[in-house]
């Protein structure tokens, strides 16, 4: 309709404007500097986002899915409160999952929990590059038979931001486990009452927040997504 073709228009002016400040040759006027990135909102909802570091452009359609209620991502830096992280504790769950998150105190719903912490990397080769370097220190730590891969953790905490391009690591940070993060989340499929986390995309963060109130005693856990677990479908939990 007149949305779409409105949508449509703006991103032609949006990629001719890339396209003629990053070849722009004429000589009686300074080059104009080429546009890296920008964030626009579109006609009738929706975003159009590029980054010239990862080559992505991002379309975002409106959300017509009123039933969900999302919470409004929060701005950079923000932190959760100092009563959310009392009232999350870090350890052991005293199963195949190892250490998970549990509620120590009631938590109401959309709690913010805070954001995925971690480093950003915006290439897969820096990423494969990255994971290497871990496996031979985590091999150098624990050597153990190089054909065994169930006790590798090596890309338990990489999160990727946009289907393969940019990612968030958060391995060093889930390594402290004295102070709640995101990080410490274990995983359940969605749909399932123990599902009780959730986490929305906004840029470079990932927010997360409780989806429903949670009882003193119970883990907070999130789906990673079908992605997580390709190629490591016998270990899922």
């Amino acid at each position: 309709g007149k949305v779409a073709m409105a949508q449509f228009t703006l991103f032609l002016t949006i990629l001719i404007t890339i396209i003629t400040t990053s070849t722009s040759t004429i000589p009686c006027a300074p080059p104009l500097s080429p546009i890296s990135c920008f964030n626009l909102p579109l006609p009738g909802g929706g975003k159009i986002s590029f980054n010239s570091d990862t080559g992505v452009l991002r379309i975002r359609p409106p959300s017509n899915d009123k039933k969900n209620d999302f919470p409004p991502v929060p701005s950079v830096g923000t932190k959760p409160s100092q009563e959310t992280l009392r009232s999350i504790d870090v350890r052991d769950t005293g199963t195949i999952r190892g250490f998970g998150s549990f509620a120590t105190r009631a938590l109401d719903r959309h709690v913010f929990l805070g954001f995925y912490e971690g480093e950003v990397i915006r290439t897969r080769e820096a990423l494969e590059n990255r994971i290497s370097e871990r496996r031979q220190q985590q091999q150098l730590q624990n050597p153990r038979d190089d054909n065994n891969n169930s006790d590798d953790t090596s890309m338990d905490y990489v999160m990727s931001l946009d289907g393969g391009v940019t990612f968030l690591d958060g391995y060093e940070r889930a390594m402290d486990k004295s102070t709640f993060s995101p990080v410490h989340l274990n995983h359940e499929d969605g749909g399932k009452d123990e599902c009780n986390c959730i986490r929305l995309l906004e840029d470079d963060r990932v927010a997360f927040f409780t989806s429903r109130c949670i009882d003193a005693g119970e883990e907070l856990r999130f789906d990673y997504g079908r992605n997580f677990w390709v190629g490591k479908e016998d270990t899922k939990i």
